[in-house]
């Protein structure tokens, strides 16, 4: 008798823990049947489909569902704008050799994927910030600016998260020297030369590169104002100034300059005896490089551009004789008189345009007609004052450009005599096996789609340089998203500490490994954890908060958001079997209890 009764009471004892198990369940947060507390839009290029999935599966540790969606370039940029995403694996360009990060992390920056604005905690913050160190002329105080910038990004706002900024390395024969890939291709021409002839090696006045199809689909687009990838154009024209590797400046078709006392006059005086090419017919012959072309260029780069925003922080330009002029600065047009602005020199890296040439059928809005013939043949053979010019386009084949015979470098102190490469020769190849056997046989004078597994080409009879590039690649949240809210809630947690969609963005930062993200490409890579690439290593804020893979850290802030994972380690004990299972007990105690008072009369 007394045995029964002990099971009896053991079942009851089992029953009792069931039922409260029920009730926890049934006062926690509500759960969707399929067992995650919310789904998640992934964005990404088709080409990063491999990463998308294990973004996948590694919130599904969080119990967030996820849709990928992924599509080819031109699409994926398209759908980026429009923020069709919660989240996006996305690389980076970044806008320019400064620091200065206000495109991309600006509320009015034109890369501004995320949505940050003042509305959000942190945002007012973020916009002093980035204002305050774009008029910091001095350096260590602009990388104070900076580092109480980087901080409040990452800890106050989270719009995304650094994954690795690229690194890229190049093979070349070794019998090439005066190439320093620090500065890169264009830099190094005018120091560069042959030491001896490599296997294959025909001509040793020849260099022999190679173009892709997807990094530069036609050779009718030589028209700066036009392009991103500018660098066979460097080949043809010039800027005024060239930032080194090294952040010091190099004068190229400005000669020197001046500042007045608060930096908001800026006077260049201009090399003299710099001729622009003659153009394809021959109808303009010894033109030279005037400040007219300078004042023409900024405003084509103002009004025409349609690969960014540029000269902002020009408020005038006065010429002052044809080899000098002056830029009135604004750095802030909101707040009284006139304001410094910092990376002035790294936009003065843009390409100068033949005012001469291209300034012609001026419309009643100032600006010229650009389906004017004079533009479309610009856009199809450029014309500058730089090393080459186009000799010959074999479309679908090669661009084939030679030494101007009168370029201003071979004079200039910062160059050598001459250059010893007369000719520049760009080979289309879409290949990859093909690009590397060309290479391999002599054919191509450089390597540039090194990747994993090709460390032969590191060895004689090759060299290969390797550097840090400006572009990053971070995971981005879209901070205005609707569909999914959870990441964008701007309600605070019970703690009052942070907003909930803070919350859930930390939580996902720290589920993702970014050793594991980097080791799903192909191609070499540096882990960061501040916004900013490597380039900039004395900007990089040591001190910032970081994200790691950590489960328990992640799992700690989706409870913080509300979000209890606990709650859902079994995901069939929903709110139906959790109904079910107290209809259980309402029927099967009191039989029980019955069963036992018989036993033990």
């Amino acid at each position: 008798m007394v045995q029964i009764k002990r099971k009896s009471t053991l079942v009851l004892a089992i029953l009792t823990v069931l039922l409260v198990s029920t009730l926890i369940t049934i006062s926690s947060q509500a759960i969707p049947s399929e067992g995650y507390f919310f789904r998640v839009t992934i964005l990404s290029t088709s080409d990063d489909q491999s990463i998308a999935n294990y973004l996948a599966q590694e919130l599904r540790r969080i119990r967030i569902d996820s849709k990928i969606v992924t599509h080819p370039q031109g699409a994926f940029e398209s759908a980026v704008v429009s923020r069709e995403f919660d989240i996006v694996y996305i690389d980076m360009d970044w806008p320019s050799k400064d620091v200065d990060p206000t495109v991309l992390f600006s509320k009015d920056g034109s890369a501004n994927y995320w949505g940050i604005d003042e509305s959000i905690p942190g945002g007012k913050e973020n916009e002093e910030l980035l204002e305050a160190a774009q008029l910091e002329p001095n350096p260590l105080a602009r990388i104070d600016l900076y580092y109480q910038w980087q901080e409040n990004l990452m800890n106050n706002i989270l719009a995304v998260i650094p994954i690795y900024n690229k690194v890229s390395t190049y093979s070349a024969w070794g019998t090439l020297a005066g190439w320093d890939h620090a500065e890169g291709l264009v830099a190094s021409l005018p120091y560069m030369s042959w030491t001896g002839n490599h296997t294959g090696q025909e001509n040793a006045s020849v260099f022999i590169d190679y173009i892709m199809p997807n990094e530069w689909p036609k050779w009718d687009e030589m028209n700066p104002l036009f392009v991103e990838n500018t660098l066979y154009l460097s080949l043809i024209a010039d800027p005024l100034f060239r930032v080194t590797s090294d952040g010091s400046l190099l004068p190229m078709l400005a000669e020197s300059w001046t500042f007045n006392s608060n930096k908001t006059i800026l006077t260049i005086n201009l090399r003299d005896n710099v001729y622009w090419q003659t153009d394809q017919d021959h109808y303009y012959e010894n033109e030279t490089f005037t400040a007219d072309d300078v004042i023409f260029s900024i405003k084509m780069y103002q009004n025409l551009s349609t690969t960014g925003t540029y000269f902002k922080w020009v408020k005038g330009l006065e010429k002052k004789s044809n080899l000098s002029l002056d830029i009135i600065i604004d750095g802030n047009k909101s707040a009284p008189g006139l304001q410094s602005f910092t990376p002035v020199f790294t936009e003065l890296e843009k390409l100068m345009l033949p005012e001469h040439y291209l300034n012609v059928s001026v419309g009643p809005d100032g600006l010229p007609n650009t389906n004017h013939d004079n533009w479309k043949k610009y856009s199809i053979y450029g014309l500058g004052t730089g090393m080459y010019y186009i000799e010959k386009i074999s479309q679908g084949l090669e661009t084939v450009f030679s030494r101007n015979p009168n370029w201003w470098g071979k004079q200039a102190d910062a160059f050598n005599e001459d250059l010893d490469m007369l000719t520049y020769k760009v080979r289309l190849l879409s290949d990859f096996n093909t690009i590397l056997n060309e290479y391999k046989s002599g054919k191509l004078d450089i390597f540039k789609h090194y990747k994993k597994g090709l460390e032969f080409l590191t060895q004689t009879p090759y060299q290969a340089q390797t550097r840090d590039e400006f572009d990053v690649v971070y995971i981005g949240f879209n901070l205005k998203s609707t569909d999914t809210p959870e990441i964008s809630d701007l309600t605070l947690t019970e703690d009052g500490t942070m907003t909930k969609g803070l919350a859930v963005r930390k939580a996902i930062a720290h589920i993702f490994d970014k050793t594991q993200i980097a080791g799903l490409i192909q191609t070499e890579s540096h882990i960061i954890d501040s916004p900013f690439s490597n380039k900039f290593t004395s900007y990089i804020n040591p001190d910032i908060t970081k994200y790691s893979y950590n489960l328990e850290k992640a799992k700690t802030f989706m409870l913080k958001a509300g979000f209890d994972p606990l709650t859902l380690n079994n995901t069939g004990f929903t709110l139906p079997v959790a109904f079910l299972s107290t209809l259980f007990l309402a029927v099967l105690v009191p039989i029980i209890v019955k069963k036992n008072k018989l036993a033990t009369a």
